[in-house]
């Protein structure tokens, strides 16, 4: 092997060998902590399908559609009438179910929301056939954003609904369309209806997640910005600076005008709450009373219960009956709950229309519960309110029942004419209307407990911690804004309270006796 050839191998292998030690550098360096970042790799489009879940024949979870608005993939789940796959011809009335913050398209048949359930045992009762719809919200509030970023109410009207109705028997108009939803699902439930009444014929918002304009600017900031103010605008403001237009054109409390009642009273409008809320009922019964103050007609349910699904389920046996009742026809439900009830009935009264039980004649003392009104109650509806509590166990204990028109009398002198006939050892007062007023002027020690049915609310009134105070009345009573005055008053101060308002019928006398039959479980001595 001559000089050259030896001098041709060597620089070969050289490089080689030098291209060997750049290429195991250059891995090395690859699985390096790197010094400067890297740059975030673009996302790809979600193109991930999605395999509807079917649980039975009729509820089929998951179904997907890609929103071309929101530039992102929305589920949905639907809810089929039994024989739909059977009866090809019949189209059916669409109801949409939203669900709340924090929940997803399946959370009204999850593990503590039973819609589905609900609705057989309805359906097993008379409720029409018809197809219930159940989307994902996100964290929308089912609203378009101030700033135009995230358009999910376009999304529900423009891609959602006509998905539903091209794809499924549906009617696909106004007068077979209805929504409801609970907490921010109520919000989107009336927001929806509202901006949209051409769209919908009913809409039933339960614990509709609202706020007063004065809990708006109470609001803590972290809470404002990151529930409210990316929707409605006002990131960073304080106070009457997040009361923004653009939210004033969303919440029902500004909405529900005289402006805008033309085209909102096109729309069924149901509302309901508890009594055990935190924060929503301040909302909602501004809210019903705006209403009231602008002439919507509107049902207005408050019950016993807070945040939960003990008030969800059980409004679904109205709220679906009354949706059947407009959209089809059927009468399950009626907006005039007329009963055979009859409070004109007779009973054993003392010749000055007093009530003594048999254990208070035995006693001779007992317990007084004084009936005050200002010349509103007719003899047959004081005969109907003690003949209700006659046929109640909890009046077994000795009492006796003292009728007080404050018309002739005020209440203390009242108070004082029957002490001396009949003597007591506890007095518990139920009022109504103007005598409710008059019971509330006097020091809350007065009584041991107070009841009112329609309570007129004067300018004084006394509510103090710990007292015991029942309220009722119908949603069309008189005076709506003394019962909300005294909600606000017994929440504030901290007092033991239930507070109810129930469907009212076109019998006034009913609506009294029935007011009382609601709050009278809580009479005990």
């Amino acid at each position: 092997m001559n000089f050259m050839l030896l001098k041709w191998l060597y620089m070969m292998l050289s490089n080689n060998l030098i291209i060997l030690l750049a290429t195991i550098m250059m891995a090395a360096s690859c699985n390096a902590p790197q010094q400067q970042p890297q740059k975030e790799k673009e996302k790809e489009p979600d193109v991930t399908p999605v395999t509807p879940v079917v649980t039975d024949t009729r509820y089929v979870k998951d179904l997907l559609l890609r929103s071309e608005i929101l530039g992102e993939r929305v589920l949905y789940s639907v809810f089929l009438p039994a024989d739909y796959d059977k009866d090809t011809e019949t189209r059916y009335s669409v109801v949409y179910m939203l669900h709340g913050l924090g929940d997803n398209n399946n959370s009204w048949n999850g593990s503590y929301l039973h819609a589905n359930s609900e609705i057989k045992s309805l359906e097993s009762a008379g409720l029409s056939k018809m197809i219930y719809v159940y989307p994902q919200g996100f964290s929308s509030y089912y609203c378009n954003f101030y700033d135009g970023s995230y358009n999910y109410m376009d999304m529900f009207v423009n891609e959602l609904i006509p998905l539903i109705d091209k794809n499924y028997r549906t009617i696909p108009d106004k007068q077979h369309r209805s929504v409801t939803g609970y907490s921010m699902g109520g919000f989107g439930t009336i927001a929806l209806a509202e901006k949209h009444p051409e769209v919908f014929e009913c809409s039933a918002p339960l614990s509709m997640s609202v706020r007063t304009d004065w809990q708006y600017m109470e609001e803590s900031q972290s809470g404002w910005e990151n529930q409210w103010g990316i929707i409605f605008g006002g990131v960073g403001q304080r106070g009457e600076g997040r009361i923004t237009e653009y939210y004033k054109q969303h919440c029902p409390i500004h909405y529900f005008n005289a402006q805008n009642k033309e085209q909102l009273s096109t729309v069924h409008w149901y509302l309901i709450c508890g009594d055990d809320e935190k924060n929503l009922l301040y909302a909602n019964d501004e809210l019903h009373c705006v209403m009231r103050d602008n002439g919507y007609d509107h049902e207005y349910r408050v019950v016993d219960g807070g945040h939960s699904s003990s008030v969800w389920n059980p409004a679904l046996h109205e709220v679906l009956p009354m949706f059947d009742y407009y959209m089809n026809g059927n009468n399950i439900w009626s907006p005039n709950n007329n009963s055979d009830n009859n409070p004109d009935v007779n009973i054993d009264k003392n010749e000055d229309g007093v009530f003594t039980s048999p254990k208070y004649i035995e006693k001779g003392t007992g317990t007084a519960l004084l009936i005050v009104h200002k010349n509103e109650l007719t003899p047959s509806v004081l005969d109907g309110i003690m003949s209700s509590a006659i046929y109640d166990p909890r009046f077994e204990n000795g009492y006796v029942m003292l009728p007080c028109d404050v018309s002739q009398k005020s209440l203390t002198q009242w108070m004082e004419y029957w002490d001396a006939k009949y003597p007591n050892n506890k007095k518990l007062v139920l009022g109504y209307g103007e005598g409710a007023a008059e019971a509330l002027s006097l020091p809350s020690a007065t009584f041991k407990r107070s009841y009112y049915i329609n309570p007129a609310v004067g300018e004084t009134f006394n509510v103090v911690k710990d007292q015991d105070i029942y309220f009722c009345g119908t949603e069309d009573d008189s005076n709506y804004m003394g019962m909300n005055a005294l909600y606000n008053a017994c929440k504030s101060k901290g007092a033991k309270f239930e507070y109810r308002i129930i469907q009212a019928s076109d019998d006034p006398a009913y609506n009294i006796v029935s007011s009382f039959n609601s709050i009278k479980s809580y009479f005990y001595y």
